[in-house]
């Protein structure tokens, strides 16, 4: 078994859920001796089908900001955010997000959803009808992931496949190929090597679960109801394959035990991945005999809570401006902001952009010595639907953030990303040209640490967890972005 090291934190921890690991009931497989083929699937489907289900979404539903400790059958209170910090989480906060290399942190508030992440259907829920989100299969935590949202957007509804060129989205951990580029005549997709059995062990769970489920005609090429194995041979092939090169991890072992927890139901080609031959591969024809099969599950695997311990730096500040404007930035040495940048109308912030011009702040002639962090205050326009933010050290571009905007919310996240010792030039401009896309600009810091820190340690994506705050400690203004703490000179 290949060893994917484990850093899920316990709901102990974050949930007042009392829930323990729930190991393979005794006899819970015990009706698969002797069958094959479709009647082993359906026997399997007769084991699996049942359990509970959290709500789907996040805590719009919880009946109040505390809700009562969850009782067996009673799961009216919770979301499915409620269940990701438990089955999808790295020490420290950190979101487990298979579809992305991202860092991201879940909400302090149990329950909200993390920053720029979705809930994603594996298998695609549109495969078997919009549906309605009180359906058990829509709430289903085997087939649900937090998910980079742009990864999301991008994955839709297309099917997996061996990616060949990644010309259509590529985030280095996810990749897409378009229709003129794929080998399937379609658009796939395909996660990192390593989270590839962890998917194909979803999709034959969803065809196993959910056997009598009626499939959208619309995706015929994809899965069908004509036959037992349901999806499509080329589908199969591909799940096949990404089967038997990904065997399963303790990661994967660990999520599907605590789903078990809450579920009350277990994928059984997570403990039993030979099962997935014996319907879909090279074993068919043959009957199952238990006492030869190969059980995943281990008991005691699964770590214990792990408290992260804080780690607190002091960093210097470069350039401070607490309150952005273009004359703040054109007072600094080496510093211009351009003339398509407009103060924000009542705000000390600055609209980045004019019309069909993108907006661009330089700060030039840094000559750093070190390695730094460069933390901002951002938001999108008020008209916009969205903003991008690329951040260019000298002529190479270090990070891309994008941001959309949900429901016409304005919300003023910190970004921060490392810049590289050598820097001379700082670039960061607003991409997206229209108003329709266009971000303006609250807060800008440039950080350097003190001898024996590490930048590159700061959280490198936007989020509104853990928020980057200002504190005032000992007299002194403080920037917070979670466990790091920056002096802010000069206020």
């Amino acid at each position: 078994m290949k060893n994917r090291s484990l850093y899920l934190v316990s709901a102990l921890l974050l949930l007042p859920l009392m829930l323990c690991a729930e190991e393979i009931p005794a006899g819970y497989y015990d009706a698969i001796e002797g069958k094959s083929d479709s009647v082993l699937k359906s026997t399997l489907y007769s084991i699996i089908k049942g359990g509970e289900r959290y709500l789907y979404g996040t805590n719009d539903y919880h009946s109040s900001s505390n809700p009562p400790e969850w009782e067996a059958g009673d799961l009216k209170g919770y979301g499915t955010w409620y269940a990701f910090p438990l089955t999808d989480m790295h020490p420290g906060g950190i979101v487990w997000d298979m579809y992305s290399s991202s860092v991201r942190y879940y909400p302090k508030d149990r329950g909200e959803s993390g920053c720029s992440l979705n809930i994603e259907h594996c298998l695609p829920k549109s495969w078997w009808g919009t549906g309605d989100k009180t359906d058990t299969i829509y709430r289903d935590l085997f087939n649900l992931n937090p998910s980079d949202a742009q990864a999301n957007s991008n994955k839709s509804n297309y099917a997996p496949g061996h990616v060949q060129k990644g010309d259509k989205f590529d985030n280095g951990s996810f990749r897409m190929d378009s229709k003129s580029k794929s080998q399937y005549n379609y658009i796939c997709w395909e996660p990192a090597e390593e989270y590839r059995g962890d998917f194909a062990r979803t999709y034959f769970y969803m065809v196993t679960a959910y056997e009598q489920q009626t499939w959208s005609s619309t995706y015929s090429a994809y899965v069908s109801n004509s036959s037992y194995l349901r999806f499509s041979p080329t589908i199969v092939q591909v799940l096949l394959d990404w089967h038997r090169a990904d065997s399963v991890s303790d990661k994967e072992i660990c999520r599907a035990d605590q789903i078990s927890s809450i579920q009350h139901n277990r994928n059984p080609f997570i403990d039993y991945p030979e099962l997935v031959e014996y319907i879909w591969g090279n074993k068919k024809g043959q009957t199952v005999d238990m006492s030869t099969l190969t059980c995943a599950f281990q008991s005691g695997i699964c770590p214990e809570p792990i408290q992260p311990e804080p780690d607190p730096q002091q960093y210097d500040t470069l350039i401070n401006l607490p309150g952005v404007t273009a004359a703040f930035i054109n007072a600094i040495p080496g510093g211009n902001a351009t003339a398509s940048i407009n103060r924000a109308n009542g705000t000390r912030a600055i609209t980045m952009g004019n019309g069909s011009t993108d907006g661009e702040i330089t700060f030039a002639q840094l000559n750093l010595t070190d390695s730094a962090v460069l933390v901002f205050r951002a938001s999108a326009y008020n008209t916009a639907s969205s903003m991008q933010l690329d951040i260019y050290a000298d002529s190479t571009l270090v990070r891309s953030f994008a941001d959309t905007v949900i429901q016409n919310t304005r919300n003023e996240d910190y970004y921060s990303t490392t810049i590289p010792a050598g820097t001379n030039t700082i670039k960061i401009i607003s991409v997206g040209g229209a108003t329709t896309k266009r971000a303006c600009m609250q807060e800008l810091y440039l950080l350097s640490p003190k001898q024996g820190t590490d930048p590159t340690a700061l959280p490198a994506t936007p989020c509104t967890t853990p928020a980057a705050r200002k504190i005032l400690r000992d007299g002194q203004l403080l920037i917070l972005v979670g466990d790091r703490t920056y002096s802010i000179l000069g206020q």
